[in-house]
This record gives C-alpha cells, structure tokens and sequence, in this order.
C-alpha cells in the first residue's frame, strides 16, 4: 500500500515538474500564447515575487538577529603577542620617581566576559519574538501573491469564456445573414431586415476586438505578478468557468471569524511583537537589578628585563572578576525607558486588536461576496433558460412568417448578455472562494 502511495506521489510530482518545463520552454520562445493553469499560476506566483523574497529576506535577518542574541553570552577569545618598551621617568607604587629603561613582551590567549545578562537575556527573548513575527508576515506575503495572482488569473478567465460567447453568437448570426440573404434573393424577405443583421454581425465584430483587448491586458496583469516577460501572451487553460466552492457552506460567520484568529499569519506576527512588547518592559523593569559582569583570563608567556635585556622569558596568567550597577539612563531609577516599554506594550496590544478586527470584516465581507455570486448564479441561469427558450420561439416565427428578425436578433442580444452576466457571476463567485479561503487563514 505504501508503495503505491509513493508511486502515484511521485509520478504527481512528476507531472507538475513537466508541466513547469513545458511553460518555461513555451515562455522561452514567445512564438505563440501559453496556456497556463490555476495551480501553475498558484506555484509560480508562490515562487517568483519579489514581494515574497523581501519578506522571506526580512525573516532571515531577524532570524540571523535572534540567533546573535543569543551568542552574545558568549565570552570573546584573542590570541596574540604584545611587545612594550618604556625609556624615562617613572613612578612607583610609593611615589618615588625615577629613570629607568625596560621592555617586555606578552604571548598567549585572551579569554575576556563584559555582560550585561539582564539586558542580554530580554534582548534575546525580544529578537526571538520578532523573527516569529518576520516569518508570519513573509507567510502572509505569500498568501497575499498568490490570492491576488489567482484573482487575475479568473479575471483573465472570464474575459477568455466572454470572448467565446461572442465568437459563438457571430457565427450563429453569419450564419443566420446567409439565410436571410438567400431569402431576400427569393423575395421572401425584405432588404431592410438583411442589413439589420448585417449592422448586428459588425457590432458583435467590434465586441470581439473589445473583449480581445480586455483578454490581452488581463494576460498583462497576471504576466506581471508572476513575474514572467511583459510580452508573454498567456491564455487559461479552459475557456468555460465552472463555480468552484472551496469551503463548507454551512460554516456560520462566527466559526470563520474564530478559525481566522487562529489561522491567519497576521493575528500569529500581532500576538508575537505583543510578546516582545511585554519582554520589553520585563526587561526595563528587571534588567536594571541584575549586575553586570566583567571578568578576564589571560595566560601564556612574559618576558624582558632592563634596556635591551630579552631574556628572563616565563609562563605567566592572571585573572579578574568584577560586578557593577549602571545607574542613570538604560539602568537603575532610569523612569523614561519603563514609560516608553509600557507605551509600547499598549500600542501592541491595540495594534492586535485592529488586525483582528479588520480580519473580522474580511471574513464577513468575503463571506458576503461568496453568497451574493452564489444566488446571482442561480439567477442567471434562469436568465439564459428563459433567453434560449425566447430565441427558440422567434426562430419559430421567422421560419413561418415575415417581419420577425428583429425579434430574433433581440433575443439572440438576451441570451448573449445573460451567458455573460453568468460568465462574470461565476468568476466573482471563484474569486470569493479564494478570498474566503485566505481570510480564514486556509
């Protein structure tokens, strides 16, 4: 069983790498429209922004930040050799002052320790906090690519299966003048009626170049999230739009709501920086009392003596600890910097409570969207049920009697917009599923 999980794993996989080839290889020659897919654009949007990469960037400095924190507990190791001469006056311990000339020279290693672990400590918490709140933002940034890539892409949808209806209803009324021209010739129709459908074959012509124009700028909208040459002429994969529901349509409001607090990067990147916020103030408030550290150890060799004496060369070490307080500004009775840690605590905790509630209006308004493009549907599938049968009747008519063909042609014009007011239904549908989706934090 395992193996054959692995298998169709891996010839999934498979597939997607071709498929990615095959466009890459499309892309590289620009002779004529790729055809892309949903999930292709879904990867690539993924993938190629730089939106995205300066996100992830970010994360990687905090990251790197948050890790320097931390090692800065670590004392600092020099190894070297020193050499010192000293010619003239002199005083010693006692007083006295007198001549002297003397060298001396040092070899060995350093080991030295100047800490301030309460700041270090907080410091590191705070970096830490940050870095989680980095990654977020950049899973945010991803998200936010990839919803609004898929948007261009339905767009780029709708324009294509409105550009096919069009196609559709010239060919139908070319066909349509043909008749009409031959009836003319037998004196069964009137001239009048001939060029009625020959003004109506024009306008559907010129709103085949509109809708072609659209098409074009919707493929450079989507080209260029993606990142891909301005000039590369992408097609969808499939002209005709099928509503997609993408979650439970019996989730209440309030679930969503909830499952988006939990879900969504933003509310995870407020909840941190409030984190570093209160480790902030934690840390104007205890830093203080907790003593520096200095201390040093040095071992190795020393040597010299009396003007030009090099001799005299012995092992030698010393070692040195000591505690302080620093008081004023950034250590004891320092006011300000516990005033501006709490400001900052608050100004987090506010600044969460907007994203939860701009979250909130995202789900209901993505929510609404999605149920308002859902009942349209319907609607106008009654719309085109109620066209087609309108058409089929004057069809009827002119096939028995004269003076029918602009009924027929007005008929056609209904079917022809309730088939697009559908087309641009079910792309808002689509595209409220994904914003759905992403409100929530799925």
């Amino acid at each position: 069983m395992s193996f054959v999980i692995r298998a169709s794993s891996f010839f999934r996989h498979s597939s997607l790498l071709i498929r990615h080839f095959s466009l890459l290889f499309a892309l590289s020659t620009y002779s004529a429209p790729v055809n892309v897919d949903l999930p292709t654009v879904m990867k690539l949007a993924g993938a190629n922004n730089d939106e995205i990469q300066l996100a992830r960037d970010k994360h990687t400095e905090t990251l790197a930040e948050s890790k320097l924190a931390w090692q800065r507990f670590w004392p600092s190791l020099t190894l070297g050799a020193g050499y010192r001469r000293t010619d003239g006056n002199v005083q010693d311990i006692a007083g006295a002052v007198f001549d002297v000339s003397k060298q001396q020279y040092t070899v060995g290693p350093n080991l030295m320790i100047d800490w301030s672990p309460g700041d270090m400590y907080y410091a590191a918490l705070v970096a830490k906090q940050k870095a989680l709140a980095a990654e977020q933002l950049a899973e945010k940034a991803r998200r936010d690519i990839v919803t609004q890539a898929t948007g261009r892409y339905y767009d780029l949808l709708a324009s294509e299966a409105s550009l096919a209806i069009i196609e559709d209803d010239l060919r139908l009324t070319q066909d349509y003048e043909k008749q009409i021209g031959g009836a003319v010739e037998a004196g069964t129709a009137f001239r009048t009626d001939l060029l009625r459908v020959k003004t109506q074959v024009s306008r559907e012509k010129l709103a085949i170049r509109q809708h072609q124009e659209k098409r074009d700028l919707a493929a450079a909208a989507l080209a260029e999230i993606l990142r891909l040459p301005a000039e590369t002429e992408l097609r969808p994969a499939k002209a005709d739009l099928v509503p997609v529901r993408l979650l439970d349509r019996k989730t209440g409001i309030a679930t969503l709501i909830s499952q988006a607090a939990q879900h969504r990067p933003e509310m995870k990147a407020a909840g941190a920086v409030s984190t570093a916020a209160a480790w902030e103030r934690e840390r104007a408030r205890v830093a203080p009392l907790i003593p520096n550290v200095q201390a040093g150890y040095g071992f190795g060799g020393l040597g010299g003596g009396f003007n030009d004496d090099m001799g005299n060369f012995d092992e030698t070490q010393n070692a040195y600890v000591g505690l302080g307080w620093k008081i004023g500004p950034g250590g004891l009775f320092d006011k300000q910097r516990k005033i501006i840690a709490n400001a900052q605590e608050h100004a987090a905790h506010l600044q969460s409570a907007q994203v939860k509630a701009a979250i909130g209006r995202e789900v209901v308004e993505a929510a609404a969207k999605a149920q308002s493009s859902h009942d349209q549907i319907a609607i106008n599938d009654e719309a085109v049920n109620a066209a087609q049968e309108m058409v089929k009747l004057a069809r009827e008519r002119q096939a028995s009697q004269l003076g029918v063909v602009l009924e027929y042609l007005l008929a056609r014009e209904e079917l022809t917009r309730a088939r697009q007011s559908r087309v641009k239904a079910v792309t808002d549908f689509n595209k409220a599923q994904h914003s759905l989706k992403r409100a929530v934090g799925r």
